[in-house]
């Protein structure tokens, strides 16, 4: 998962007396490294205001944190506390700062983002599918909070060979897939070879699917899938020590990411929580 990014962003001073304007880029690693990223923070400024616009190219959420520090100028409103950035969008407002005439003025600002939407509220009643195809049966070898390398997440690891059929455990939008890698092993320097699909939940909340095999994705970014429809195929892709499905549901609160216990029908009558060490078989 991503961590929580940070960037320095652009200074700007106005000097009456000067008459014209002085932009300055910090040219450290963080803000060349910001330039490569999802998320584009900028401003552009109008007769009477500063506007500052975030740009976001992937089809998921991104909650971020604004810090602007300013002299001369006259906010609109107080800053949230964070700002939920919409999927796919473009010049998305994030603040406004109004110059008062015949006034010099400086604003500089910096910002700090995580994967997800701080706003979603996850249905605990929700009951999802298990991840695999109606009628097999898989070992659940690693459950929430494990001691492993689930310590702290609520993630779930199934144990199956590559190559078995990866459904979605519940209905959303893709949002993200990779399908590139062929390399995986017991280590964290495998961590980011690992084969997914990402789907965004009507609540907000979002589902990964990992490790699957190379070119193990069966949908695309933009897809809409229901409850039960195949969405991939199992593989050992990344830091994984053997063929499994590594499944979590996550929001994020805007620093770190919130990980999300999950219901399942596990037996054709049953409903709950998965426990370690058991078999369990899906059902419709």
């Amino acid at each position: 998962m991503t961590s929580l990014q940070q960037y320095n962003c652009n200074v700007r001073w106005y000097s009456i007396s000067m008459k014209y304007f002085l932009i300055l880029f910090f040219l450290s690693s963080l803000s060349l490294v910001a330039q490569e990223q999802p998320i584009k923070i900028y401003d552009r400024k109008t007769d009477d205001a500063i506007k500052v616009y975030a740009d976001n190219d992937e089809l998921f959420p991104f909650t971020l944190t604004l810090k602007i520090d300013y002299q001369g100028l006259v906010p609109k409103e107080k800053l949230p506390d964070y700002i939920v950035l919409p999927g796919n969008s473009k010049k998305f407002l994030l603040a406004e700062l109004k110059i008062p005439e015949n006034t010099s003025w400086k604003i500089s600002y910096g910002f700090q983002y995580m994967e997800g939407n701080a706003d979603a509220i996850h249905d605990d009643d929700f009951v999802y599918q298990l991840p695999f195809a109606i009628g097999n049966s898989f070992p659940l070898t690693q459950g929430y909070n494990g001691p492993s390398t689930h310590q702290g997440i609520n993630a779930l690891d199934f144990t199956m060979a590559v190559g078995e059929d990866i459904v979605a455990a519940r209905g959303g939008t893709v949002v993200k897939i990779k399908e590139d890698s062929n390399r995986g092993c017991p280590s964290s320097r495998c961590l980011d070879d690992g084969n997914f699909v990402r789907i965004l939940h009507d609540d907000g909340t979002m589902a990964e699917y990992y490790h699957l095999q190379k070119n193990g994705a069966l949908v695309n970014p933009g897809d809409v899938v229901k409850q039960g429809q195949l969405i991939g195929k199992s593989g050992d892709t990344g830091f994984a020590s053997g063929p499994h499905l590594h499944f979590l549901v996550f929001k994020t609160d805007g620093v770190k990411q919130i990980t999300i216990k999950t219901k399942f029908k596990y037996e054709s009558n049953r409903i709950g929580f998965l426990k370690v060490g058991e078999i369990y078989t899906a059902f419709k």
